[in-house]
């Protein structure tokens, strides 16, 4: 592997999340959302009323992150915690029709960004993307796994 290639496969997949993180951030500027907000009301739209603990393993947040988050998104009015009645101890999170009409308004400006993400790239080779990530998520999952294993 040569270290100073700007061709390495795991370079050019974290240069472009990095430019993709990067943009995405700025066309949600005018929204006052960020994109770990964005992806914690994506999460929550599709399903009513989870529990707080639910909505951070779905959007693999720390309990720490997921309610600084989901703090900031309750004082923006995007979404409302409620008592559970199966658990006294917990909360369960909606989003409110404030928050659901952000959505709306994100996913068109979104849908172009996704359009102009991927001109040129063919629908087979976004297939051949989408199985790929897929697989090296997997890959990621048991190599945790087995680092985990080894610590204990």
């Amino acid at each position: 592997m040569n270290k100073c290639s700007d061709d390495a496969l795991g370079r050019v997949i974290y240069l472009t999340a990095l430019e993709m993180r990067n943009l995405a951030e700025k066309k949600l500027k005018p929204f006052d959302l960020t994109l770990e907000q964005l992806q914690v009301l994506k999460t929550m739209s599709c399903e009513e009323g989870l529990a707080q603990r639910r909505i951070g393993e779905l959007a693999n947040k720390t309990p720490t992150n997921i309610t600084r988050i989901l703090d900031r998104l309750e004082g923006k009015g995007l979404v409302s915690r409620q008592d559970n009645p199966m658990d006294r101890r917990a909360l369960l999170v909606f989003l409110t029709d404030a928050g659901a009409e952000m959505l709306d308004k994100v996913y068109v400006v979104f849908e172009l960004f996704s359009d102009e993400l991927f001109r040129g790239v063919s629908d087979e080779e976004q297939a051949i993307i989408r199985s790929s990530f897929k697989k090296m998520s997997r890959n990621i999952e048991r190599m945790n796994e087995r680092l985990i294993e080894s610590s204990l």
